[in-house]
C-alpha cells in the first residue's frame, strides 16, 4: 500500500514536471541591451549568430540563441562570448564598426565572458565589466520577405 502511494506520487510529480518543462526554439539573432555605466546610455544591439559586433571596447559574438514559443512563459537564452578590445573611435555607439577588423587586447586571455545569459534573470550569469553591462532581451529570427504582388491593370 505504501509503495503504491509512493509510486503514484512519483508518477504525478513526473507528469507535473514534464508539463512545466519549457521547450525552446532555436533562433538566428538576438537583441542585446548594452549599458555604458559612465554616460548612462543604453543601446539595443541586433546580433546574428556567428557575426561578431563591437560595442565600445567590447567585442561580442552570439554562438546560439533559443526562445520559448509564444504559448509558453517568455524566456530567451543565449550563449555569448565577449572579449575586450582596443577602444574604437566612433561618433556614436550606434556607428557601425567591422568587428572582424578589431583585435582583442590580449591573446593570452581575451575573453571576459563566455556562457549562457537568460533574459528573465540577467543577474544570474552576467558580464563583469567596470564600464559596460550587457544582457539579453530576446531571441528572434529574420522575418521572411513577402513577395510583392504586381498590380493588375484595371
Amino acid at each position: 500500500m505504501i509503495i503504491r502511494s509512493l509510486v503514484s506520487i512519483a508518477v504525478i510529480a513526473g507528469l507535473v514536471g514534464a508539463a512545466h518543462a519549457a521547450t525552446y526554439v532555436q533562433k538566428d539573432r538576438a537583441t542585446l541591451r548594452a549599458l555604458d555605466k559612465i554616460t548612462g546610455r543604453s543601446t539595443d544591439i541586433e546580433v546574428f549568430v556567428g557575426q561578431p559586433v563591437v560595442f565600445g571596447s567590447l567585442k561580442g559574438e552570439l554562438e546560439v540563441c533559443y526562445q520559448t514559443p509564444p504559448e509558453e512563459a517568455p524566456e530567451s537564452a543565449a550563449f555569448l562570448k565577449i572579449a575586450s578590445t582596443q577602444p574604437v573611435a566612433v561618433e556614436t555607439m550606434d556607428a557601425a564598426v567591422d568587428a572582424n577588423e578589431v583585435e582583442t587586447v590580449s591573446e593570452d586571455n581575451p575573453e571576459l565572458f563566455s556562457g549562457w545569459m537568460f533574459a528573465s534573470s540577467p543577474g544570474l550569469s552576467a558580464l563583469e565589466h567596470p564600464v559596460y553591462d550587457i544582457w539579453v532581451i530576446r531571441c528572434t529570427t529574420v522575418d521572411p520577405v513577402k513577395p510583392v504582388e504586381p498590380e493588375l491593370p484595371q
